[in-house]
């Protein structure tokens, strides 16, 4: 899915030109993160889990947060000056980057113009255009496109058996959501759900159709996909709140 995006940096790697800070920018949650761990394994030799030389900041959600606070890049700056712990490079990756205060982003800015030695930022977001010009101009930006989305019978497949859930009773939706996480399989479905549905919604726009309850539900997906994305969040619980709240 990223193939193009690895190899660029690859050879980076190869030719020691890696630079000091890059925008990671497209629709593609679970692709920038996959890279940015990958990058993550060759400068410090450990992936995000449990990494002294990585430094991952987004907005706190489990408080209620949907922005990243002056507060947070301070504890960055913090951490990026200091030597590294055990290899010679320090990561940090801001997650949602677009959600910065006006306060954050100055600063981030500042480390930008003076950045720390062997030290890489990545700043990560679907929504670069809300991010300081400024700060744009000194990432060097990576695209991550959508993939592909192609109206097939697994798409067809996949928007049935959502339809048919939210038909169920909140019981059964619950019991659903368990069976789903016990297979642990439920992140491609869930993505295969929001790829089907953003296609169907496209489809409908074209046609001068607009759907509110599709948006919301779009809306949720997309939420539900990032979140499963996480390792630290549990994952269960989040697959039973989507389906209650269908």
């Amino acid at each position: 899915m990223f193939e193009k995006q690895k190899k660029y940096f690859e050879n980076l790697f190869k030719n020691d030109s890696l630079g000091h800070a890059y925008l990671f920018s497209g629709e593609d949650t679970a692709g920038k993160r996959a890279l940015a761990e990958n990058i993550c394994a060759v400068l410090t030799g450990k992936g995000f889990s449990g990494n002294p030389d990585l430094k991952l900041i987004k907005p706190d959600t489990e408080k209620g947060d949907t922005k990243i606070y002056i507060e947070d890049i301070r504890e960055l700056k913090s951490f990026m000056y200091l030597k590294p712990h055990s290899s010679e490079h320090k990561l940090a990756v801001i997650e949602d980057a677009n959600v910065m205060t006006a306060e954050a982003a100055n600063a981030i800015l500042k480390i930008l113009e003076e950045p720390p030695q062997n030290s890489v930022l990545i700043l990560v977001s679907s929504r670069p255009k809300l991010l300081p010009r400024t700060i744009l101009s000194r990432c060097e930006t990576v695209v991550f496109p959508p993939a592909p989305e192609t109206k097939t019978a697994e798409t067809d497949k996949a928007l049935a058996e959502l339809r048919k859930i939210l038909k169920q009773s909140l019981a059964e939706r619950i019991k659903y959501a368990k069976n789903l996480y016990e297979k642990e399989d439920y992140a491609a479905l869930v993505n295969l759900w929001l790829r089907s549905l953003r296609l169907q919604f496209i489809l409908s726009l074209s046609k001068g159709e607009y759907k509110p309850a599709a948006v919301t539900i779009l809306q949720n997906l997309a939420h539900l996909s990032h979140t499963i994305s996480q390792p630290q969040y549990n994952h269960r619980i989040a697959l039973e709140n989507f389906f209650v709240n269908l």
